[in-house]
């Protein structure tokens, strides 16, 4: 039964990764849009401008609902199966809250 349970947690782990790697592509493909829709601005053509600024709505748009999901993901582990041991006690000044 513990050994079933490890393969689950291992299978959601493994699909909350692929939720990571989708959404970093797409961040990526929302910048190389932007980046385009910025230099055909600059250049005049404002309706390629759109049309790519649309494009990289619909990547940026992706992107968080992978997030989205992977938090999800994270939350229902979380849920089935606190971490062990202690919480985590962070350094006074580290800047993380």
């Amino acid at each position: 039964m513990v050994d079933e349970n490890k393969l689950i947690e291992k299978a959601y782990v493994a699909h909350m990764s692929d939720h990571y790697r989708k959404a970093s592509e797409e961040l990526l493909h929302a910048y190389q849009r932007n980046k385009e829709a910025a230099r055909h601005h600059e250049a005049g053509a404002f309706k390629a401008a759109l049309h790519h600024a649309k494009l990289s709505k619909h990547h940026s748009f992706n992107a968080h609902e992978h997030l989205k999901d992977a938090l999800g993901i994270a939350e229902k582990l979380e849920a089935a199966s606190p971490w062990p041991g202690p919480a985590v006690q962070l350094p006074p000044g580290s800047g993380v809250h």
